[in-house]
């Protein structure tokens, strides 16, 4: 019961954190795309896209090694931590002079900005301590540095809004905030371990080893998500950038909550693995149908009333960018499955397969964003989005299914689908209802009552995500 209870506590100090922080996050890019309008917003999400590529670049996986080799090094923990963070750092400066470097032949118009951020990678790339401390029980200090970070986020923009709204303003409170953090947690990581810093050759090469095909493969990936927006400002414009931004944002939205909600599911999927086979084959179905009945009347609804949503959230201004969140949406719910059945493969052991379809994605993300952007502008990178997303599911699902079987039950996914598609078809007539909120009322309960009439919604789905069972065992 203790290891159970701490688990769920591990879970909700990180998620508390990742929401102070990208809730910031979020807010301020509300914030600018309804006071300054597409094209400034548009410069902004440039930059901080380009601020999440090279955040990766230095990072190179090593945040992941650093969750394993704290675990497994927690008795004397301070020389490992003293040459990870000398690596790390060494990493930084080598990134910082490449991003220096491409910046100014990238973007010579926005470079002072973009050289702001690159001094600052070490800051920007400093979010790696959340394994510190879990490992050594003082979870809470994620949530309180993300905190700190939140408001000060808020904080300085705020002082930037009533400053003029300069967008150097903008930059340094995204930059000043993150500084604040970095500092805030390694204060926090010295109550568990100080670092030791004498250089030990076998360290750094044993976490260089473990982070290198990770590196590279969170690399690929990074590309793939963000080279659209790179190649719309490289294409189109700023204006084209803040449309497919302001979009896209409900995207990562969406994978954020995603890895809340699948990332507990690994060691479940590992245990259940490890006992019955067939019951991660059971498993999988269970879920993968719950998610369809959940997640596709929810991307019908929300399409129906983007223009809505826009409008709300960024203003009358970005109201083109509803036709991109229209595709969108779509991915928003694809990630989910991606998320899930990555946790199904990870469990069974799967991973080669990622060392070239991350390098894949990457390559034709570019080259229909090319194709795409010329021709549809922001539209293009949209629907890029979507195929890329389909691509790395699909190939996902084959290895999943190659190895555990078929666990898609036709006759059900059938009866889903043609309920989705009657739903859809009620929700876009006009005949009967014009008002569409009341439309979308009245058919979320004539959906929820056919789904349960049906008996579509197995009843013991819930009991297939006993994750208390799963830690009692291991505690025995």
């Amino acid at each position: 019961m203790k290891l159970f209870n701490y688990y769920i506590l591990n879970v909700i100090a990180q998620g508390l954190g990742r929401i102070f922080t990208f809730g910031s996050n979020f807010i301020v890019f509300a914030l600018i795309a309804r006071f300054f309008g597409s094209e400034f917003f548009g410069q902004y999400s440039y930059i901080l896209n380009y601020f999440g590529i090279i955040v990766i670049f230095a990072d190179f996986g090593l945040m992941s090694v650093l969750g394993k080799d704290i675990a497994q090094n927690k008795d004397s923990p301070q020389l490992y931590w003293g040459n990870f963070l000398f690596l790390r750092l060494s990493i930084n400066l080598i990134v910082m002079i490449l991003s220096i470097f491409s910046a100014y032949f990238i973007r010579k118009d926005l470079f002072p900005l973009i050289l702001i951020g690159s001094f600052a990678i070490p800051f920007l790339a400093s979010r790696f301590f959340e394994p510190v401390f879990q490992v050594f029980q003082r979870p809470w200090y994620s949530a309180y540095v993300s905190m700190i970070y939140g408001l000060a986020h808020l904080g300085f923009t705020f002082i930037a809004l009533k400053s003029g709204g300069k967008l150097i303003n903008f930059i340094l409170a995204y930059v000043i905030a993150n500084i604040l953090y970095a500092f805030f947690a390694f204060y926090l990581s010295k109550k568990s371990m100080k670092p030791l810093f004498e250089i030990d050759k076998t360290i750094i090469k044993n976490i260089l080893k473990l982070s290198l095909p990770l590196g590279i493969s969170s690399i690929f990936i990074t590309i793939s998500n963000r080279i659209s927006i790179l190649m719309l400002a490289w294409l189109k414009s700023d204006y084209a950038v803040g449309i497919y931004s302001a979009a896209y944002k409900f995207v990562e939205i969406s994978s954020f909550l995603a890895a809340m909600a699948t990332a507990p599911l690994i060691p479940i999927f590992a245990e259940k693995a490890k006992s019955s086979p067939e019951g991660v084959k059971y498993m999988s179905s269970n879920i993968f149908e719950l998610l369809a009945i959940v997640l596709l009347p929810s991307g019908i609804f929300c399409s129906s009333i983007s223009k809505e949503i826009i409008t709300l959230i960024y203003g009358i201004r970005l109201l083109p960018s509803a036709e991109v969140f229209n595709i969108l949406i779509w991915v928003c719910i694809i990630v989910f499955y991606s998320l899930l059945i990555s946790s199904v493969v990870i469990s069974l052991g799967i991973v080669r397969y990622a060392y070239w379809l991350g390098p894949l994605s990457a390559v034709l993300s570019t080259i229909l964003n090319y194709i795409l952007i010329s021709k549809f502008s922001y539209m293009g990178s949209a629907w890029t989005a979507l195929i890329c997303e389909m691509i790395l599911a699909g190939v996902t699902i084959i290895y999943a299914v190659t190895h555990i079987g078929n666990f898609f039950r036709l006759k059900t996914w059938i009866i889903i689908m043609i309920l989705n598609l009657s739903l859809y078809i009620f929700i876009a007539q006009n005949l009967f209802i014009s008002n569409i909120y009341l439309k979308i009322l009245i058919g979320l309960i004539l959906y929820l009552l056919c789904v349960f009439k049906l008996r579509i919604l197995k009843k013991d789905v819930l009991k297939l995500l006993n994750v208390k069972s799963y830690f009692f065992k291991t505690c025995g």
